[in-house]
């Protein structure tokens, strides 16, 4: 998942280079695709934990930026009416959502469909739009017929260790993941940037927190040593912090378009380490039906000038 379409539009003015936008770039990619991998590797520990912990992380961490950015307000203090406070929870609550769905999907599918299903959140997030009264071109409906068909030819591959429950949950995922960047639409412009993540992270812990006490006690008794916590560390700090904060500076200086392709090459990065650590292959079948996925999927952020 990224945030880089809170922001509708690249502030003007002098920004990096395209050097600097392009490393910028390769590192959150590099970030975001070592996290499938490392959900799996996060286990014995529940899914709903796993989600928790890490958006807690990242929330906290971009806390204490924003505390000592000179630009940013402090968390504390009176609370400023022009702040859209209900769109900020609920924003959260949908972030929870997308983290608990998508590492759910993780122990119940292979992380190459994981990775690819939830690259379909361009899609959602163009369909969404289209709802709240944007524009859409061809393209839309389009993508829309590519990536079905993609998404029917990978469920239909008999893989082991592949569920249909699995495959939907990613599917879920990236719906949960386009509404919370529908609704973070605009946020961006009335709050520093630090402050809002630090602000959608910490809500979605507290939901995700909550979900996991529905649960009952089970969820927090787990058969876990260091490594698996160090793992969820990484989580919160790698591709949470780097990866997604990475590609929200990358879109304050380019077309929100052109940062989301790194939203569609995530699942070859993931495919790879899932063979090269897991031992998890794929089909020529499911490479098939990612590839129209992807593609449907990209239809809807390309751009032509």
């Amino acid at each position: 998942m990224t945030d880089a379409s809170e922001r509708a539009a690249p502030e003007h003015g002098d920004g990096p280079g395209l050097t600097r936008l392009s490393l910028g770039l390769g590192t959150s990619w590099l970030a975001v695709s070592s996290s499938a991998v490392v959900i799996v590797l996060a286990a014995p520990v529940p899914p709903l934990i796993i989600a928790a912990v890490r958006v807690a992380i990242t929330g906290f961490v971009w806390w204490v930026i924003s505390r000592v950015s000179a630009k940013a307000p402090a968390l504390t203090g009176p609370v400023r009416p022009v702040w859209p406070w209900g769109r900020i929870i609920l924003s959260g609550i949908l972030l929870g959502m997308h983290f608990g769905l998508w590492i759910g999907s993780l122990f119940l599918t292979s992380v190459p469909h994981a990775a690819v299903l939830v690259g379909l959140q361009p899609l959602f997030a163009g369909i969404f739009g289209r709802m709240l009264g944007d524009r859409a071109t061809w393209r839309l409906p389009a993508g829309v017929a590519v990536a079905l068909l993609g998404t029917r030819l990978m469920t239909s591959a008999d893989v082991e260790g592949v569920t249909l429950l699995g495959d939907a949950l990613a599917v879920l995922a990236a719906a949960c993941s386009a509404a919370y960047l529908t609704v973070n639409r605009g946020i961006g412009r009335e709050i520093p940037l630090p402050t809002l993540l630090a602000l959608v992270n910490l809500v979605a812990a507290v939901a995700l927190g909550m979900t996991a006490l529905l649960f009952g006690g089970a969820y927090w008794h787990v058969d876990a040593g260091s490594s698996e916590w160090l793992a969820i560390a990484w989580l919160g700090l790698g591709p949470g912090l780097i990866g997604h904060g990475l590609m929200n500076w990358a879109a304050r200086s380019m077309p929100v378009h052109a940062v989301s392709i790194v939203i569609l090459l995530e699942p070859i990065g993931a495919a790879f380490l899932a063979w090269l650590v897991l031992q998890q292959g794929v089909t020529p079948i499911e490479v098939v039906g990612a590839l129209l996925l992807l593609a449907g999927a990209g239809l809807t952020i390309l751009k032509v000038e």
